[in-house]
Formats: C-alpha cells, structure tokens, sequence
C-alpha cells in the first residue's frame, strides 16, 4: 500500500514536471516566432509594422544584439536617427562581433550627411566581420561614390560582385562609377549585365548626361524608349535630355 502511495506520488510529481516544461517551451516557440515575424518584416521593409514588436521584445529581451540592430533599421528607415543610433551603439556595446550593426551604423552615418570616415569605418568593419555580406560592400562602394572617391567606390564594387556576381543593383552602380570616370564601355557592360537593354540604355544615358555629354545621353534615352515605349521616366529623360538649350522651352527644361 506505502509503495503504491509513493508510485502516485512520484507520478503526480513527474507529471507536473511535465507540464512546467511544456509551457517553458511554449513560451520559447511563441517567442522565437515573434523573433522571426520581426525579422521577416524588416526584411520585407515593413519597418512601422515591425517597430513595435521590436520594441516589446527589447524590452524583454534587453541583452539580445540582434534584436537592438533590427530596431536600429526599423528606426533609419523612418528617419527617427537618434533613435537609431542609440539602438546600433547597444547592439556593438552588447556583442562587438555584431556586423549588421556596424553596417546600419554606417549607413545611417552616412544618411546623416557624416563625409568624414565614421561611416566609412563602420561599413569597413562589417566587412571584415562578415565579408561574405553583398550589401556591406554596395553600401560602402556607394558612400565612397557620394564622397567622390570613384576608384575605391569601383574597387569596394567589384569586390562585391567578385563574392556575389548576381547582384544587379551593385551592377548598376558599378556602371554609374565607371561612367564618372568617363570609362562608358565599361559602364555600358555592367549595365548590360544588371538589368533589361531599355535600362541599360537609359542607365547609360544617365552616365553621359552626368558627364555633360547632352547628344550622348539623349541617343540612349531614345533607344530606350524604343526598346520600352511605355516606360514614364524614360519619356521624361528624352524629354529633359533631347530638348533644344538655345530654345525658351528648352531653357525652361534646364535642370
């Protein structure tokens, strides 16, 4: 009889063990969904949606990195800097190893209008951090592009392309830095490769009216709207491009 009580007990006992433990693991997959539904919508640019269960989760999760960069991005790509700023610093301070918080840093430095290195340090540290990362590299190519800095713009490039050769955007603006170079054969390949031939005409037209080559530009922006007649801004392109300067419409038309 004693051993059959004991028995009862032990089994009232493991079975509450039991219970503890699923609802601990309950509570972990509900939260390891939030993570993901989060990520998901910072991936998807759905940065107001995703800013307040960031939030809630920061605030449960306080020592988490990952969780402090992901609000870093959500808060740059509303504009709300500081907030930002101060999220990214938490993410580095927290796990210095953390290399998208170094490369929203960077990106943000860089909206803030910073041309000094900061910005440039920060991508440069992602990178080495991470260096299997594309975006790292178009970002850091694009702030030395912004800055002027045309050959290590091509070089942070190609570089990326060299690890990740199917990125079109970084391809484009490879394209766009040869052309401030005035290496247009050079644009024009990379433009061929980043995209569909009415783009990469009207890329290119874009590089040669940077350049202020007008009768350039505007024979590309015409090819390119016969190859996509019902693409808006490449009409406007032949529009602006084409226009006759010595004309008062055209002078109208001078950016």
């Amino acid at each position: 009889m004693r051993t059959s009580i004991i028995g009862c007990a032990l089994l009232v006992a493991l079975s509450g063990c039991a219970s503890t433990s699923a609802q601990r693991s309950a509570r972990t997959d509900g939260t390891y969904l939030r993570v993901q539904l989060a990520r998901s919508l910072v991936a998807h640019r759905e940065f107001a949606a995703a800013t307040v269960p960031l939030r809630q989760l920061v605030a449960e999760r306080p020592q988490d990195a990952e969780l402090h960069a992901l609000l870093g991005d959500a808060y740059r790509e509303q504009g709300l800097y500081e907030a930002a700023q101060a999220e990214y610093d938490g993410a580095i301070r927290l796990d210095p190893k953390r290399a998208d918080a170094f490369g929203g840093r960077g990106l943000l430095r860089d909206l803030q209008g910073d041309g000094g290195e900061a910005a440039l340090e920060d991508l440069r540290t992602a990178i080495k951090i991470d260096p299997e990362q594309p975006a790292f590299y178009n970002n850091l190519g694009f702030a030395l592009f912004v800055r002027g800095r045309y050959p290590e713009a091509i070089a942070a490039y190609r570089e990326g392309l060299r690890r990740s050769p199917d990125q079109h955007r970084m391809r484009n603006n490879l394209g766009l830095a040869y052309g401030r170079l005035g290496h247009f054969n050079r644009a024009k390949r990379e433009f061929e490769r980043g995209g569909s031939r009415a783009a990469a005409r009207n890329n290119l037209g874009y590089a040669y009216e940077q350049s202020g080559d007008r009768a350039s530009a505007c024979q590309c922006y015409r090819e390119a709207a016969q190859l996509a007649p019902s693409l808006i801004a490449v009409a406007k392109n032949v529009e602006r491009a084409c226009a006759d300067p010595t004309s008062d419409d055209g002078a109208r038309r001078e950016p």
